[in-house]
């Protein structure tokens, strides 16, 4: 049985006239400026898929600077694109019987019994992988197509968490975007978008920098004591084959085989679509965090504090300067955070920053300190909000109550989800501010009175979790003094 990626629709994309379809990667890649861009409300499928895309454009178009990358927007490659496709089209074989696409063949020499195809999904339930709104049995798995597989297929490999498998050794590790906090610049057509994040690469990281189809699938030995990858570029990281893994040909997959795959090693190229940042042991990828919002770390986006930009947010902003526009820049936020082989949360958001900004070394400050400010008092708001839930639990008695359960109380009523969720969008209106005006004191001081307010209806809210009887009066009464320690260095300077 065939089924080629490159002539099936498989891949989920918007038109720019709004009409939604399924899409080849032929289709999507040659005429990149008539689609809009992925249309996936998966968080992980959508990042997977333009890292897929990407990964094939950074082989067909090769090498480039700035100028090269920029012409892309203006002149698309399509006949190149076109002659690596039709070079490589047997590897995009879902099902060929020697290099299926992302699969290792090599695994029908096993005596690996199938496994469900939902083992591919963090949303779906399978074996350990216990989920409320999910019942798939594994013994009866609900057929998917090839091209829902597909997708599966393409997120799995990037965004897998490490941990045992205990097929063909002990554990594996994670995917190469597991954890991380992918930053995608998008414009206002696909071919925009994967112009913007084809980020530089000369001809000698090129030539190493393979994608995984174009080598052959690692046989059994390699994968049963494997040694780590470095890799390359962009391409290689791309495309990895975080696991082995093998479909179960036919017009529905149930099932699949399962195992260990390849490991990725630390490597002198950072993955381009993550900050890098200054940590314990020295630079280090910017990560998802639980409780943190991607505005959080917007310092390490705009190269604040000794972070690096995301090598495609640099990309996008010289791209759109050496231009001359300054219209702000789209980005597509996200990730998965795992916890060893479990999964705690995934994330997408939409966001956007103006290009000069990162140029803009004052704005770039006036930023950073309103985020500084933002977490000095996010800790003042959280101690006094510690304090009036002691005194709550107190309730006038002379023994202090267990930490863990004023913690417990404190993290139960989201008084300081309340706090961050109110900043957010004053602090994204905060950076479209900068990049229009230049009055960066009157910028500082309207974000001092934000977070009065904030701070002011953050306690108010955390007063009203505790209810309205005397108890809870009296509490507030005993704590009222705490407020006014976070509102002091929000005053102005007599």
């Amino acid at each position: 049985m065939t089924c080629s990626l490159l002539t099936e629709s498989w891949i989920p994309l918007v038109s720019t006239s709004g009409i939604r379809s399924t899409a080849s990667i032929t289709d999507a890649l040659l005429t990149p400026s008539q689609w809009r861009g992925i249309d996936s409300t998966n968080p992980i499928e959508c990042l997977a898929l333009h890292r897929l895309l990407l990964a094939i454009c950074h082989r067909a178009i090769g090498p480039g600077d700035i100028n090269d990358r920029a012409n892309l927007l203006d002149v698309w490659p399509t006949q190149q694109i076109q002659e690596y496709l039709n070079h490589w089209a047997d590897r995009f074989n879902l099902f060929d019987p020697i290099h299926p696409f992302l699969q290792v063949a090599a695994l029908t020499q096993t005596e690996l019994s199938p496994r469900p195809w939902t083992l591919l999904c963090p949303e779906r339930a399978s074996g350990a992988n216990r989920l409320l709104w999910d019942h798939s049995i594994d013994a009866n798995p609900e057929p998917i197509t090839p091209a829902a597989a597909a997708r599966a297929l393409v997120a799995h490999l990037q965004f897998t968490p490490g941990g045992l498998v205990k097929a063909l050794r002990t554990s594996a590790t994670r995917g190469p975007a597991c954890g991380l906090l992918v930053i995608i610049p998008t414009g206002n057509t696909l071919q925009e978008t994967l112009a913007f994040s084809l980020v530089q690469q000369s001809t000698a990281d090129h030539q190493l920098d393979l994608a995984a189809w174009e080598v052959d699938p690692p046989p059994i030995e390699a994968l049963t004591t494997p040694r780590p990858v470095v890799p390359s570029g962009p391409a290689q990281r791309y495309s990895a084959l975080s696991r082995a893994l093998l479909l179960e040909p036919g017009q529905a997959v149930t099932h699949l085989r399962y195992a260990e795959g390849l490991s990725l090693d630390e490597s002198p190229i950072p993955d381009p679509m993550a900050a890098m940042v200054t940590g314990k042991k020295g630079p280090m990828p910017l990560m998802l965090r639980e409780s943190r919002a991607m505005w959080r770390d917007a310092n390490a986006l705009m190269g604040a504090e000794g972070s690096i930009p995301p090598e495609t947010i640099r990309n996008a902003a010289a791209i759109r300067m050496g231009r001359g526009e300054f219209d702000p820049i789209d980005l597509l936020a996200g990730g998965l955070l795992p916890d060893k082989a479990k999964v705690v949360l995934w994330r997408l958001e939409e966001r956007r920053i103006s290009p000069a900004l990162l140029a803009q070394g004052n704005a770039v400050a006036v930023a950073q300190a309103a985020l500084d400010l933002a977490e000095s008092t996010g800790t003042a708001m959280r101690k006094a909000a510690f304090s009036l839930f002691t005194s709550w639990l107190k309730n006038g008695g002379e023994h202090s109550p267990a930490t863990a359960d004023i913690t417990g109380l404190l993290d139960s009523t989201q008084v300081m989800a309340h706090y961050w969720a109110h900043l957010e969008p004053e602090f994204w209106d905060l950076i479209d501010q900068l990049s229009t005006t230049p009055d960066a004191d009157a910028i500082a001081k309207g974000w001092a009175n934000t977070l009065k307010r904030t701070v002011t209806a953050t306690w108010n809210n955390a007063i009203r979790s505790l209810g309205t009887d005397g108890r809870a009066l009296a509490a507030a009464g005993r704590s009222s003094h705490q407020l006014g320690r976070v509102l002091k260095p929000l005053l102005p300077a007599n």
